[in-house]
């Protein structure tokens, strides 16, 4: 299949994933406003709102790598129970194809989220113009977290495991790096280590398309883009490589 076809083939995946289990279910959106809206209102009322836009920042960071790091026990669940992993390995989608199609059911699960907090970064001061900047920034986090998650599913053995090993790496990669906090107060160090983390540029980028630009040492926008991009090449490098795609 060429890569037209896979990309169809994805959506196809995503859409039976997700939307069709949604018209019957509504309330498995509940979980995906829950940890980020609660950590907005937490941050805004303890700071008289000072941190409100962070606050935003940081949770729709957090909305698309929770949806990307959950398909370490999403994804666990259609090879272990459903069988359904087995299913697309007989037939011409290949994994990338697969990998796109349960990331593609992530992100439309995330979708109302999505709606509510890009029109208020908006409200709050990002310009229309640098929408596309964001979004290709968030679609790098996305992307960078569902690998990574697809990637430890393919080797996780127990279901359980599965939805835990999605928890621990949406806090690693969505709450612990400067997103619903300033770079600016970390020690020098430690910043060097958060710099590794795709997450901690895209906010610092989309506080950068806000006019909040951060004067961080070793930190550019395009130093920025450049080590999304490397991180997203890495981790669907590995992906394709290491995950267990056919099971032994």
């Amino acid at each position: 299949m060429n890569a037209t076809i896979q990309f169809r083939a994805a959506v196809i995946i995503g859409y039976m994933l997700s939307i069709t289990w949604l018209r019957r279910n509504l309330m498995s959106l509940v979980w995906l406003f829950a940890t980020p809206f609660s950590l907005l209102f937490i941050i805004t009322v303890t700071t008289g709102g000072r941190s409100f836009a962070l606050g935003v920042v940081g949770s729709l960071l957090l909305v698309l790598s929770t949806v990307g790091t959950g398909i370490a026990g999403d994804a666990t669940w259609y090879r272990l129970e459903t069988k359904l992993q087995d299913f697309f390995v007989a037939s011409p989608v290949n994994q990338i194809g697969y990998l796109l199609g349960i990331a593609f059911a992530g992100l439309f699960f995330a979708s109302p989220a999505l709606v509510v907090l890009l029109p208020l970064l908006v409200y709050i001061g990002l310009p229309l113009i640098s929408l596309p900047v964001v979004l290709l920034s968030l679609a790098g986090v996305w992307l960078f977290s569902s690998a990574i998650g697809y990637l430890v599913s393919t080797f996780t053995s127990n279901l359980r495991n599965g939805w835990q090993s999605g928890l621990l790496l949406s806090v690693l990669v969505g709450i612990i790096p400067p997103v619903f906090y300033p770079a600016e107060i970390l020690p020098h160090n430690i910043l060097l280590v958060a710099y590794a983390i795709p997450t901690t540029h895209a906010a610092l980028l989309i506080r950068d398309a806000m006019g909040a630009a951060p004067n961080l040492p070793y930190w550019s926008p395009l130093t920025g883009w450049l080590l999304i991009a490397v991180s997203l090449a890495i981790a669907l490098a590995v992906t394709s490589r290491v995950a267990r795609w056919r099971q032994p």
